[in-house]
């Protein structure tokens, strides 16, 4: 390796370059995440009430299902059957090396039976970590 030479110049410059690389990528990266994290939430249900719930802040691979009114589901704004998703859950979980957490939000007049069904088909992957997206009652 070859020591530049620097005849008649006392100063030392710094290549700025690949920083605003790195910053650019940064920031595009955040932006891309951000877009795919509102996604999941993008569909507006009517949500179930509850008296009291528990926020969730673990930081754990999560899967959110939509179960929709008429009883369908989906899964990242696309419409699924039980059986995709079952394999979308059991890939995860073989993906991720350890459990996934399965977020269910629900339409709060959608009938018990599209719930069960998604409740079995988790017990069947072997996922007991399920959570319910809900909405807090106001307590006035």
């Amino acid at each position: 390796m070859r020591i530049p030479n620097y005849r008649g110049t006392s100063q030392v410059a710094i290549n700025m370059t690949p920083m605003i690389d790195v910053t650019f990528l940064l920031i595009i990266f955040f932006l891309v995440s951000s877009h795919l994290a509102k996604q999941e939430n993008f569909l507006k249900l009517s949500l179930p009430l509850a008296a009291s719930g528990q926020t969730d802040d673990l930081a754990k691979p999560t899967l959110t299902v939509q179960v929709l009114a008429d009883g369908s589901y989906q899964v990242g704004n696309q419409p699924m059957a039980l059986d995709p998703i079952r394999r979308l859950i059991a890939q995860r979980n073989q993906s991720e090396n350890v459990s996934i957490r399965v977020r269910i939000r629900t339409d709060r007049t959608s009938r018990y039976e599209a719930i069960a069904g998604l409740l079995r088909m988790c017990a069947l992957t072997g996922n007991s970590d399920i959570v319910f997206a809900v909405y807090e009652e106001d307590s006035k």
